[in-house]
């Protein structure tokens, strides 16, 4: 009887202490969700069930803390292969380099974060190591045409999306999309001309990264969907690409913007190979289509807030691109690149080590240098460069493309044209339904912000080299 009694009563405190830990979950989800409001509970719940795991460096925090080192060694071990195409190691030096900044080492991943950070950081290092030896494998690659790229730029948040997606609609042209930007290399196995095992093998892949973002999407971080809509099967930007030579991986993004005294001369130096590298990807996404897109390559429509750094870097690798800047108001788009750097930061790190007023002040030095540099450097490099105003790109989308066309000579085809038209009217019917959803889950999924947010002022937004900008290329105050 007492034996029972006793089981009786530990059974009741084993209950009374798991009922106890739950209670206390629950209270840090709830406090922790206060403090990330963009997060779902889902997320907030998941983040910290996985605290235990990575204190005791289990499952994915095996390796403990993410070095780029630890990257290496990865992809040579799942790849198989060693040979980095770089014997003196500069694209790692690089790496080091951004790593090492104080502002990078400050920072803290919370604990999806850090998964995140080191599958994108994995996979970089083995699509690098599976192109340097495809391009062994199959040399005839390295001989196909990248004819007239076209490079759509300006800062973040200017309607550079916007252009590029409708850009991309053209049948005659070609943007490569997220899933060929994250697993560009076919396997081994897919050598030769035979298009159905190559066909095969690009759904295998698109289907890898569909999952791969799938399982993301579930964790229920939305720290980035109200800013820029990110799709497995959507055309994406140029990071990936670049992110073999330097690092401007998202999650280095912010280091990167923190640290312009450090990424300027050390990204300045590198940027020819890291386009010169990007160049083997579309020589090889081109390659996978067939032997007639590879004879006669579509034009490429690419699109990255980067390029506009590095004009006259571009132009050393494909003389014949042709730039598009997009114009927007800096008193609308700096504070809202502001917000974009905010929310690239939540996806990964602690927000206890993101100061936003030293970001907005440096956000503001930077954009103001480069938009006094950009001209002159355009000018330099030689490309013809078409100028899209954001007022008048979001007025009337199709003939800001069309004004892009007739400077740049090119045939704007019905069929285009019709394209142009179906894609803004499911576009507005998206756009209305993921704003009523939005409104339903509050404000914290809004992209709301302000200059003052960021310590910075309209005053500064509008003199200075900022009222030269805005008077060089007439740009009004954004609408929206």
């Amino acid at each position: 009887m007492q034996i029972m009694d006793y089981e009786i009563s530990f059974g009741r405190a084993l209950l009374l202490v798991s009922l106890l830990n739950t209670l206390i979950f629950i209270i840090k989800v709830i406090e922790r969700k206060g403090r990330y409001p963009e997060k779902s509970y889902k997320n907030v719940a998941v983040n910290l069930a996985l605290y235990l795991p990575r204190i005791w460096k289990l499952g994915p925090y095996k390796g403990g803390e993410i070095t780029f080192d630890n990257a290496l060694k990865y992809a040579v071990k799942k790849s198989g292969l060693s040979d980095f195409g770089d014997e003196d190691w500069n694209f790692a030096n690089t790496y080091r380099e951004i790593l090492a900044t104080s502002t990078q080492k400050a920072q803290r991943y919370t604990n999806l974060g850090y998964i995140s950070a080191r599958i994108e950081l994995n996979m970089t290092m083995v699509r690098r190591l599976k192109l340097v030896q495809y391009l062994k494998d199959v040399p005839s690659v390295g001989r196909i045409g990248v004819p007239s790229p076209v490079f759509v730029m300006g800062l973040p948040r200017t309607g550079t999306t916007l252009l590029h997606r409708l850009l991309s609609l053209d049948p005659a042209v070609r943007a490569p999309l997220l899933w060929e930007l994250l697993a560009t290399v076919p396997s081994n196995s897919v050598l030769g001309d035979d298009m159905l095992k190559m066909q095969a093998d690009r759904d295998s892949r698109a289907r890898f990264v569909k999952k791969l973002m799938a399982t993301r999407r579930s964790m229920g971080d939305k720290a980035l969907e109200h800013i820029h809509t990110v799709e497995w099967d959507l055309p994406e930007e140029c990071f990936l690409g670049l992110a073999d030579e330097v690092p401007v991986l998202v999650q280095y993004f912010y280091a990167s913007y923190m640290h312009p005294e450090v990424t300027e001369p050390l990204f300045r130096k590198r940027m020819v190979g890291a386009y010169a590298h990007y160049k083997k990807y579309l020589q090889l996404l081109s390659h996978q289509l067939g032997p007639e897109e590879a004879k006669s390559p579509r034009r490429w429509m690419l699109k990255c807030p980067v390029h506009l750094f590095y004009t006259k870097e571009i132009a050393q690798v494909f003389p014949d691109a042709k730039l598009i800047w997009t114009h927007r108001h800096p008193i609308s788009a700096v504070p809202s690149m502001c917000s974009l750097l905010k929310s690239l930061h939540q996806l990964y790190y602690e927000k206890e080590d993101r100061d936003e007023h030293k970001m907005g002040a440096t956000i503001l030095a930077v954009s103001e240098k480069l938009l006094q540099d950009a001209p002159r450097e355009i000018m330099e490099s030689k490309l013809p460069c078409a100028d899209v105003v954001y007022n008048e790109l979001v007025k009337d989308p199709i003939q800001a493309v069309k004004n892009i066309y007739l400077q740049f000579g090119w045939n704007f085809t019905p069929e285009y044209e019709k394209i142009l038209l179906q894609f803004m009217a499911d576009d507005k019917k998206s756009r209305d339904a993921l704003k009523s959803e939005k409104l339903a889950e509050g404000n914290a999924n809004m992209h709301t912000y302000t200059p003052e947010e960021f310590g910075i002022t309209a005053k500064a937004l509008s003199s200075g080299g900022y009222a030269t900008y805005i008077n060089k290329y007439k740009v009004p105050m954004s609408t929206n």
